[in-house]
């Protein structure tokens, strides 16, 4: 039975470019999924776990301020986003204006599909030059426990087309992080799907297999924490 998965990962940024420096605002919408083989029980938390890690870790950039993705889902939602399989032009420009709205000039969308170990994904950027629109975008094909590294680099490069100094050392760990194993990402979706369902146990059996596989994801660490500080003794 097929089941469903294609992940849009909607970055929205704000810069001001300057000489050395630069002021970024980032959001992140929840993925539009639709085909691929993920579970379908796990299509709303997949796109969650992707949505917080890649906050998390763009949090980590200095400059770069994450802000509120809520009411930039809603906006997209209000656009049938949810109806959207494809990465085209008209979902670049549905998100960029949907992003504006969120004070946010520039949108890095990220689709994925997943099926038999393979991802295959298309990343685009669309954004404001000055009073033109602009896009650009690039397609890959990674095995499964290296979608994140690409998925990073992908998004270093969109950053440097507009021209955002990005320091050294958050380069740096792009590669540091490196691979995530697929598994990772499952268990970490499996995590917070039982939490939403109120399966404490359940959650944190999960996302405590996902941290001890990948202990370098600071989104992961975070919500298990918490989730333990809520449920003390378990």
């Amino acid at each position: 039975m097929a089941m469903r998965r294609i992940a849009v990962l909607t970055l929205a940024f704000v810069g001001l470019v300057q000489a050395g420096a630069y002021k970024s605002s980032l959001a992140i919408a929840p993925a539009l999924v639709n085909g691929g083989d993920l579970p379908s029980d796990l299509v709303g938390p997949f796109q969650a776990t992707l949505a917080e890690i890649v906050s998390w870790e763009a949090s980590m950039v200095p400059g770069l301020r994450v802000v509120d993705p809520g009411p930039l889902a809603q906006s997209l939602d209000n656009k049938g986003w949810g109806t959207r399989t494809e990465l085209g032009r008209d979902e670049m420009e549905d998100a960029r204006m949907s992003a504006q709205q969120q004070d946010a000039d520039a949108c890095l969308i990220l689709r994925v599909v997943h099926s038999a170990g393979v991802v295959d994904w298309k990343a685009a950027l669309a954004f404001r030059d000055a009073t033109v629109d602009r896009s650009v975008s690039l397609d890959g094909r990674s095995r499964e426990d290296d979608f994140l590294l690409q998925a990073r680099r992908a998004a270093l490069g969109f950053l440097d087309s507009l021209h955002v100094e990005v320091p050294a050392a958050a380069r740096q760990a792009v590669s540091d992080r490196g691979r995530v194993p697929w598994e990772v990402l499952m268990e970490y979706a499996r995590g917070m799907r039982d939490q939403q369902a109120g399966r404490a146990d359940d959650a944190l059996r999960h996302l405590r297999e996902a941290s001890r596989r990948a202990p370098f994801l600071p989104a992961l660490q975070v919500r298990l924490k918490k989730l333990e500080r809520d449920n003390p003794g378990k």
